[in-house]
């Protein structure tokens, strides 16, 4: 019997050209690592995709010593480099992680409202909105620049400022002057909703932003075509999806300038 006409070496050698190619697309996520990129999501790229070769080399079933010696061999050379570096440059992750965080958690602080007050004014509570939504938009900027305890902690603080503001905005719905009229009423009303509606399409932005970030991953590891070519199709309407809401917050961005200034107005 011919090496090809036995099942089990067939299987074995499939078996092997697998963790081969899987290997080789591991190789790709060092790309970033060793061009020094301030990425932290490199290294979570890598070790994903580290444990998900590591859990096949568990289950592939046949596969032939030597060739399994062989490419564990490669695999754990490649783990033990990126192991290295990692330890070496994580000083250096670490105070730009830092630098992030001051910058937020200062945001954070100028956004969070005074203290005892039943019925905020209205342009304080603009004002204050505008250092939060600045505080998010950092986060979500530098969010793969940072490490997780730095990212976790402007995010509960994010949270916690944010459930005060939407407190306080429903205290100003609750307000019902007996006479609103005219150009200012309109604007505050306006405000009030385009403030909403601006809340919304940011988490949206975010939502949609990981969602093209977890595409990409798959796509970097993804061996079978039909899936592939799926997934590059989800990627490009959600590129468009992004496209859209962005447009929708700068015009968003530039109702509540106008409104803005109309309240700021005597």
């Amino acid at each position: 019997m011919k090496p090809e006409d036995d099942p089990w070496l067939r299987n074995a050698h499939t078996n092997a050209e697998l963790l081969d190619r899987e290997i080789s697309t591991l190789v790709s996520f060092t790309i970033p690592i060793r061009e020094n990129h301030p990425l932290v999501t490199k290294y979570q790229d890598f070790w994903n995709k580290a444990k998900q070769i590591t859990t096949l080399f568990k289950k592939l079933r046949p596969l032939a010593r030597s060739d399994r010696d062989l490419l564990w061999k490669r695999f754990n050379a490649l783990c033990r480099e990126v192991k290295e570096k990692q330890k070496a440059e994580y000083g250096t992750l670490e105070s730009l992680s830092k630098g992030h965080f001051d910058t937020i958690m200062h945001l954070a602080g100028i956004a969070e409202l005074p203290s005892g007050i039943t019925f905020p004014d209205i342009h304080h509570l603009v004002e204050h909105g505008q250092a939060l939504k600045k505080a998010g938009e950092t986060l979500g900027k530098f969010k793969h620049e940072m490490i997780a305890k730095h990212k976790k902690a402007c995010f509960e603080k994010i949270q916690k400022i944010r459930k005060t503001h939407d407190a306080a905005w429903e205290s100003v719905h609750a307000v019902k002057p007996k006479q609103q009229t005219g150009t200012k009423f309109r604007a505050r009303k306006n405000l009030e909703a385009n403030y909403e509606r601006y809340k919304k399409a940011v988490n949206a932005l975010e939502n949609f932003r990981t969602g093209k970030e977890h595409i990409r991953t798959f796509l970097a590891s993804c061996s079978d075509p039909e899936k592939a070519a799926k997934a590059k199709t989800q990627l490009v309407e959600t590129d468009a999806r992004i496209k859209d809401i962005e447009e929708g917050i700068r015009k968003l961005e530039k109702w509540i300038a106008e409104d803005e200034q109309h309240l700021k107005e005597k």
